[in-house]
């Protein structure tokens, strides 16, 4: 059976080509949260973004994965800038814990102060591809985000 990112990649548009516009992302995104939050209340939703950014991040783990953590992590950081996700930088790893900072993050980069953090697919897409690599289910919250006028995403995961 075919992995489901094989599937998703599939583009046959020889004219347009594989990228979309940031408004049309954020348009999908942002009415697909409305609709859930309305069916299924907002943590939900929320949960319902971190569990898709997670089976992303896990499947996209097996596809990048370095049993050397530095060369892993290099991998994963040029996968999201190539896919124009964001910029991923990492601020801190210890045995016990991993933070990222998402530079121009695809969800939020450049949006007004809505007062909230809203990035709930970029912290699933670590949470998985950290389990990934450890072997191992880990805590992972988002503690910074341009949306909440932090200026930047951060992704903290906690696994000690």
């Amino acid at each position: 059976m075919e992995d489901i990112l094989d599937q998703i990649s599939k583009v046959k548009r020889d004219k347009l080509g594989t990228d979309i516009p940031i408004l049309i992302f954020r348009v999908l995104r942002h009415y697909t949260n409305v609709y859930a939050s309305d069916l299924l209340g907002e943590k939900a939703s929320n949960i319902l973004f971190i569990n898709a950014g997670k089976a992303l991040g896990e499947a996209l783990g097996q596809r990048l994965y370095d049993e050397d953590i530095n060369k892993y992590l290099e991998n994963i950081s040029k996968f999201v800038e190539d896919e124009k996700i964001g910029i991923l930088k990492i601020t801190h790893l210890d045995d016990n814990k991993l933070v990222v900072q998402l530079d121009e993050c695809i969800t939020c980069a450049g949006m007004d102060n809505i007062g909230k953090r809203i990035c709930f697919f970029e912290v699933g897409l670590v949470a998985g591809l950290v389990e990934n690599y450890l072997g191992k289910r880990v805590l992972a919250q988002e503690t910074k985000c341009n949306a909440n006028g932090e200026g930047t995403c951060e992704v903290t995961v906690n696994f000690g």
